[in-house]
């Protein structure tokens, strides 16, 4: 079972890289876009023509990685990593809190000469 989990975790790695990849390549597109646009509506008001319109930002990017899954296998995926988000974020949340909490705590113990405060 843990090598299995070790497997998933390297797949999940793997797919956060692919998306990482995929936006910045969305990132690059849309910013040579909007400079292409700018360039045009430059142009377009010295000859009095009226601008260009912003093309809308697009949140389908990625979305053509996905285009392999059904809609049942898709929903089950949107459930799974679901519970794989609000497991990690309880969890994360909980060692923030502890970790702040013993912040503070070293904090209150010392006073502001850096010596430590007899308990």
């Amino acid at each position: 079972m843990t090598d299995q989990r070790k497997e998933v975790i390297n797949q999940l790695h793997e797919l956060n890289i692919l998306l990482l990849h995929t936006k910045l390549k969305a990132t690059r597109t849309q910013t040579a876009l909007r400079a292409a646009t700018r360039v045009c509506n430059v142009e377009a008001a010295r000859r009095g023509v009226p601008p260009l319109q912003q093309l809308p930002k697009s949140h389908d990017t990625a979305t053509h990685m996905l285009d392999c899954l059904s809609t049942e296998d898709l929903s089950t995926l949107s459930e799974l990593l679901q519970r794989i988000i609000d497991n990690t974020d309880t969890r994360i949340l909980d060692e923030e809190v502890a970790e702040r909490r013993k912040a503070i705590h070293e904090f209150l113990m010392l006073n502001h000469t850096d010596t430590e405060v007899q308990e």
